[in-house]
């Protein structure tokens, strides 16, 4: 069933039937998750995620549909609520499929090659088949595919990913671990060239704050700052002036095109019309993807902000705010595990742990780069918060485990036994996981 999701990872995520016609022809992404849903009913054992992730992604969920619902529907609307009811329903297959942190390991490294061959053939098109978007007078890479596929979408999709690559390098240790670890290395390079080759702007600032976030959140943040201080002037002096002059337009407007100044002023002005159709209707918004229909320059809102109070309203804002602490609120918890772990068992993993960590600073990455991008709707939403719902749910399983192996190794009754959070020993050693 595993390497079944895989599968579909790759299906979503690479899109060859958007790149290939036959394939599109034979709606096979359809089929392929209807064959997966199938298999899981009849012959999989079922399993349940008990964490809070997946209350506040059903919270999300239900703001969207209700709001679909409640607004006048469009083409637009149909198919933000089809495409996420897609994610949602891999989600389910996934958290209700894994069962053990070897699975979990599976599952998160099986999608980390999915993207990394994604991101390669969409480089390989672009510097050796020509395929780019010519826009801001410079040709721009793009992912394959249309979904995702414009240069700041495919961008963004990047920096969402590199976080997750972190946690691959505790997944093996001593000789066995060296395939990975240089697959680990050789994915950073291809997205930090590949983020270049974008002329992503907010993509480019993300690199930056991912840079940034990993090194105050990791013991070797010097090393770190270190690596990335010899390694990003590399990659400016090795970049096409053209691309060069696009990102010093950060701090200089007279470096590029006039538009590269407009296109950051319609960002600060996405924002502002989204609050204008908050305020025309505060509860439910105008539907999810249907802002573009209510204002003056039938844009995209390109703030997440401004698109989730104008397209989703009040519900929308709750239900987002709601799955960010409980990410946060996750991540918090991990961070308690983990130091209980570590003192109990200095030899443990620290995996599950730098799963937390990393979808904790992907959320980050996600709101921050959400100030230029209207990024609400994203299957990032979803996958992520189930990778880090599962994680932190089995890092806790161990812990209990451990702390009750050396009770009973030690003779000593559990109420002796100083508990890290109350109740983590009250649950019975039969229970699964999750």
């Amino acid at each position: 069933m595993l390497l079944l999701l895989i599968g579909y990872m790759w299906l979503y995520i690479h899109r060859p039937f958007e790149i290939w016609a036959l394939l599109g022809s034979l709606s096979i992404e359809r089929v392929y998750i209807l064959t997966c849903a199938v298999l899981w009913f009849l012959f999989h054992k079922k399993n349940s995620v008990s964490n809070i992730n997946v209350l506040a992604v059903l919270a999300v969920t239900a703001a969207i549909f209700v709001s679909g619902y409640i607004t006048h529907t469009s083409d637009e609307s149909n198919l933000v609520v089809v495409e996420w009811s897609k994610v949602l329903f891999f989600a389910i297959l996934l958290i209700t499929s894994v069962r053990e942190e070897r699975e979990l390991k599976i599952i998160l490294t099986g999608f980390s090659v999915v993207f990394f061959v994604y991101m390669l053939h969409s480089y390989y098109e672009f510097k050796f088949c020509g395929r780019h978007v010519y826009r801001m007078g410079i040709p721009r890479l793009c992912g394959m595919g249309d979904t995702y596929s414009d240069p700041n979408s495919f961008g963004a999709s990047i920096v969402y990913y590199l976080p997750v690559l972190v946690p691959l390098l505790t997944v093996l240790r001593g000789v066995s671990a060296i395939p990975i670890r240089l697959f680990v290395v050789t994915s950073f390079f291809l997205s930090v060239i590949c983020i270049s080759d974008t002329g992503s702007r907010a993509a480019f600032v993300g690199l930056l704050a991912y840079v940034f976030l990993a090194a105050a959140l990791s013991k070797h943040r010097w090393k770190i700052l270190a690596a990335a201080m010899f390694i990003l002037p590399i990659i400016w002096v090795n970049m096409d002036e053209r691309m060069q002059n696009r990102y010093l337009t950060l701090i200089d407007s007279s470096r590029g095109p006039a538009n590269a100044q407009e296109s950051v002023e319609g960002r600060y002005e996405g924002f502002r019309t989204g609050m204008e159709l908050f305020g025309k209707s505060p509860l439910y918004g105008f539907g999810p993807g249907n802002a573009q229909h209510y204002t003056s320059t039938k844009l995209q809102t390109h703030n997440f902000l401004g698109q989730v109070a104008g397209e989703l309203g009040s519900i929308g804002l709750l239900a987002y705010g709601f799955l960010a602490f409980c990410i946060t609120l996750n991540y918090l918890y991990s961070r308690l595990y983990w130091k209980v772990l570590r003192t109990r068992c200095p030899a443990a993993d620290s995996y599950l742990f730098q799963v937390s960590q990393a979808i904790f600073i992907a959320l980050l990455l996600l709101i921050m780069m959400g100030i230029g991008s209207h990024n609400a709707y994203r299957y990032t939403w979803v996958w992520y918060a189930a990778f880090q719902g599962m994680a932190v749910v089995a890092l806790k399983k161990k812990v209990d485990d451990v702390i009750r192996e050396q009770t009973e190794s030690s003779g000593v009754d559990d109420e002796s036994v100083d508990d890290p959070q109350p109740g983590i020993l009250d649950r019975p050693a039969s229970q699964p996981g999750y």
